[in-house]
């Protein structure tokens, strides 16, 4: 029989050691939660682990940012005390000259202005000056007639170095300039230009040269992005994608001429496809990103005043996930890259919105980080990332779904990477080396470090060193100029051991020759020669 004291024992016992299982368990849960993304690079073979080049420092969402002052009638910033405190769906994000950043919350038809650590500083809500008016009716079915002063289904947003505030108002029709009060300064609407075919105009992002020329991404123009001038005018379309060449695209066209008229105007039409998002730099060159997953051909483009591709006659390049389409926990994912981001120092981010993944590349295309992912139970983790931007050792991601900003930071292994590439990219391969090898301390699966150096030694006259490097790196290009140059140097500098040698073994050759036409050496005498040695060995 078990008495009452050590039934009390038992049952205490039994209650501490369900608490420790669920404090177990709690932090089990907690620590799945907070567990990182898993980083990797892709080397020769494929995909590898690989350190991070940067990590998550905190999530933002609206109430972090101070948006509850919109509904506050103490607050400098009150709209009315019905302003929702959080973010509804936001479309894109922009940091300006200043290092302020300008959210478009979609569904609060709204732009938000932060500052660098993304307080509120404003808020874009209603407009005057408008030239396009809105007719509503009110209960008495009265109509009354009104200059159009709010937002409908906002999508992009860009800030000049004047400070001017560039809105693509999606279901409005327009793209807004204004002033830092809201003042419309000018409305960009549909062209009345026979070089404008669509029959609607619904832009969703805009970005503006230092000319002050105006860039329009519309919805379903596929023909490149609208250009305004400064004074706004439509001058035409600016780099229109190339149409992809297809399987079927190649069989269409040869049948084509067997076909009948008829049998012709039934065949789809093969077209470019618009873009999703684009991004301009400090010299003026347009980065376009384009989403649809099948489409390779112009994904990421580079193109300068002319709207050409410099990027065009690189065709070893490749953004985003190198599979396009692979499976992740039993479901099918599809590569859709939907924004990119040129920082101040030229590195470009390309943003994967089905993955989530975030991909760095230096400005010679080089891939150098990959950070991110699509899972919830994890830090850097996004649901619907729709925009991308940076400043100095951040990367900050909006995502449309969590309705937050997500902050990534550069790690130590980061800042060497990053310190190697801006060398080896000024020319300084001999103060990059230095770096390079720091990476490779940090990280022996970074295969860019192991390019790095390969590169470094033969530009340095280290052949040698220079095919060693590439033979790991497996960069078949560079370790066949360092051997052709090795290959080269050998010769010119053992030039006259060389003549000799092939001078006596013509002279041998020729001895030889005479010898035999005379007599003094028969055929086969070598081997009978031979036999002779092996015999006296033998004995």
């Amino acid at each position: 029989m078990v008495s009452k004291m050590q039934k009390s024992k038992i049952k205490k016992l039994t209650a501490a050691l369900i608490s420790t299982v669920m404090f177990v368990s709690t932090a089990m849960v907690s620590a799945v939660a907070l567990e990182p993304y898993n980083s990797y690079i892709y080397s020769a073979s494929g995909p590898v682990s690989s350190q991070d080049g940067y990590t998550v420092d905190k999530v933002v969402n609206g109430l972090d940012m101070g948006l509850e002052q919109l509904s506050d009638p103490s607050s400098p910033l009150f709209i009315s005390e019905n302003e929702p405190a959080v973010l509804n769906e936001p479309m894109d994000m922009f940091r300006s000259a200043k290092g302020e950043f300008y959210i478009v919350d979609n569904g609060n038809a709204r732009v938000l202005k932060l500052d660098s650590d993304l307080k509120l500083l404003k808020c874009f809500k209603y407009f005057t000056g408008s030239n396009m008016s809105v007719t509503e009716t009110d209960e008495n079915g009265v109509e009354t007639t009104r200059e159009l002063n709010f937002l409908k289904n906002p999508r992009g947003v860009y800030v000049d170095t004047d400070d001017n505030i560039f809105i693509a108002d999606y279901d409005n029709s327009r793209v807004i300039k204004c002033d830092q009060d809201g003042n419309i300064l000018h409305e960009y609407t549909r062209p009345d230009s026979t070089m404008y075919t669509g029959q609607t105009f619904n832009p969703s992002k805009v970005i503006c040269d230092n000319g002050g020329n105006l860039y329009v991404i519309v919805a379903s123009v596929n023909t490149g992005a609208c250009v305004f001038s400064p004074t706004g005018e439509f001058t035409g379309f600016f780099g229109a994608n190339r149409v992809e060449v297809t399987f079927q695209l190649i069989v269409q066209r040869m049948w084509r001429n067997f076909y009948s008229d008829a049998q012709k105007a039934k065949l789809a039409k093969a077209a470019p496809v618009e873009y999703a998002n684009f991004d301009i730099d400090s010299d003026g060159f347009i980065y376009t990103v384009t989403e649809v997953a099948n489409v390779k051909t112009d994904a990421v483009k580079k193109m300068n005043a002319a709207g050409k591709n410099v990027w065009a006659s690189l065709t070893d390049i490749y953004f985003g996930d190198q599979n396009q389409t692979y499976w992740s926990n039993g479901t099918t994912i599809q590569v859709r890259l939907t924004d990119v981001e040129v920082a101040e120092d030229g590195l470009i981010h390309v943003l994967d919105f089905t993955s989530g993944r975030v991909f760095q590349y230096d400005p010679d295309c080089n891939l150098l980080f990959i950070f991110g992912a699509s899972r919830d139970n994890q830090q850097g983790a996004f649901s619907a990332p729709n925009a991308i931007e940076s400043s100095g050792d951040y990367v900050y991601v909006l995502d449309g779904r969590k309705n937050d900003v997500t902050v990534f930071k550069k790690t130590v292994f980061g800042q060497c990477v990053h310190d190697a590439v801006e060398l080896f990219n000024k020319g300084l391969y001999t103060e990059a080396i230095g770096p390079w090898e720091e990476v490779i301390k940090r990280d022996g699966n970074y295969n860019l470090a192991y390019e790095g150096i390969a590169k470094a030694r033969y530009y340095q006259g280290d052949y040698e060193g220079a095919m060693e490097y590439a033979k790991i790196a497996f960069d078949a290009e560079i370790y066949d100029r360092a051997y052709k140059s090795y290959r080269d140097e050998y010769l010119r500098e053992n030039f006259t051991m060389v003549v000799v040698i092939i001078l006596l073994v013509i002279v041998l050759i020729l001895v030889y020759a005479r010898l035999k036409k005379k007599g003094i050496i028969k055929k086969g005498w070598f081997i009978r020669l031979f036999k002779k040695k092996k015999e006296g060995g033998a004995q």
